[in-house]
């Protein structure tokens, strides 16, 4: 009892302590990008007041914003982005109108962008603390997830991205972690699996994109722990039939117009969403995280491993997935957004297939292993530099308004005399 209890302790302490650490940086890269998430705060607010999302309180902040993404599906106000970010921020807006006497009237008049860089942080914290255990689990190594977390926290879009503003992504990429850990885990204890459907259900209410994951995972697990399968359909339920209710109670159908055609459109081009998101110069995955391109061989490596090819190769039909609903996109290049913002869905997966590469097989030289190592360390310096960028420097904001919109001509991001994480042009006011 005292073993566990001293190991239990270990593991809080680590994970205290990397939260903590992980969240000062992110809270204090002082780049904010509250645009699509403007309304996340108040959403959460309107559903503890018991207004059930909607905007009401709030129609002369509404009408300022120009009614930016709003919605009047039961005749009230409500923004038209899913619910889920606002749900799980929640108790940290309760906190904080708790400790500020102010805040709740203050919401009347404003948008707490602080507030909401703020609650991405934990959010995009806590994510990167569960990635750890996740590859410690795998790995039972702390160096070696040491390492994948800080690849997972600062060379991909958790830091120039998800953790900017309350987008989809960060909480999205929470739940798909806390899934992982639970899949890992149920090597030693199978009976896990069946509270992996929760996770991935709060997923599908953070971003429609999960149901990529979400069907993949359930045919693994329907395929690779069977006696468990209706448990773990039982705890979906749990999530997925009041939110369900609240659908048809709102919008009078199973899923709101977001889930159904805001991504997509007949104009989609494919070919060109799908380069467009992997190596264009501006909003390219392996040009803003070359060290991703370590995947590929992760994945390899990965499936050296019998015990877990199943879940290794769903893995890796996500990425695939996913890869084709976000080149999907009308939208592909996200609007104004730094670098592959829909990407960030992917970041787990590839990081925890890049992390493979930290233990080569035992038949490899001790040059080749320091070749890998070095090039590891050199590609994950150069895309912690880039999205340092979008993190820490304004000018790459205005990189989507100067000289041109990108929403007006996104074939700027292909130009490599001006990439988004080292801009051309200033606005006059920062020269």
């Amino acid at each position: 009892m005292i073993r566990f209890g001293s190991r239990l302790s270990y593991r809080a302490g680590v994970s205290l302590g990397l939260f903590g650490l992980l969240l000062a940086i992110f809270a204090f890269s002082p780049i904010v990008t509250s645009y699509d998430s403007r309304w996340s705060i108040h959403t959460a607010m309107s559903f503890w007041r018991g207004h059930a999302g909607a905007l009401t309180e709030y129609l002369p902040l509404v009408e300022k914003e120009s009614f930016y993404a709003i919605e009047y599906p039961d005749g009230r106000p409500r923004s038209v982005f899913p619910i889920g970010a606002s749900l799980l921020a929640m108790p940290a807006v309760l906190v904080f109108s708790w400790l500020n006497p102010h805040f709740v009237d203050d919401l009347q008049t404003r948008i707490p962008i602080r507030t909401e860089k703020f609650i991405a942080s934990m959010i995009g914290a806590a994510a990167a603390v569960v990635f750890f255990w996740v590859i410690f689990s795998q790995f039972q190594n702390a160096a070696i997830a040491l390492a994948s977390t800080f690849i997972f926290a600062f060379c991909t879009s958790m830091w120039s991205t998800a953790t900017r503003a309350l987008w989809q992504h960060g909480p999205l990429v929470l739940m798909l972690v806390i899934a992982m850990l639970l899949l890992g885990r149920a090597r030693h204890r199978p009976e896990l699996v069946q509270y992996v459907s929760l996770p991935l259900a709060m997923a599908y209410l953070m971003r429609p994109t999960a149901i990529v994951p979400i069907v993949v995972l359930t045919i693994y697990t329907l395929y690779s722990h069977r006696e468990w399968f209706l448990r773990y359909m039982c705890w979906a339920m749990v999530i997925a039939v009041p939110w369900i209710a609240f659908n048809v109670a709102i919008y009078k159908a199973l899923l709101p117009q977001y889930y159904l055609t805001a991504a997509f459109s007949s104009s989609t081009r494919f070919s060109e969403g799908l380069l467009g998101n992997l190596i264009s110069p501006s909003r390219g995955l392996f040009v803003f995280s070359p060290i991703l391109l370590f995947a590929f061989s992760g994945f390899w490596l990965a499936l050296r491993e019998p015990s877990q090819r199943s879940l290794h190769i769903s893995y890796g039909v996500i990425v695939v997935g996913l890869t084709i609903a976000i080149g999907s996109a009308s939208k592909w290049w996200a609007g104004h957004a730094f670098g592959p913002r829909l990407t960030t869905d992917l970041v787990p997966f590839l990081v925890y297939f890049t992390a493979f590469n930290f233990r080569l097989p035992a038949g490899i030289g001790r040059r080749t292993r320091t070749a890998v190592f070095s090039c590891m360390a050199i590609l994950a310096l150069a895309s912690m530099v880039i999205h340092a960028q979008g993190a820490l420097r304004e000018r790459t904001l205005f990189w989507n308004t100067i000289p041109r919109n990108i929403d007006e001509d996104p074939s700027r991001v292909w130009d490599w005399a001006d990439p988004q994480f080292a801009p051309r042009l200033v606005p006059a006011k920062m020269s």
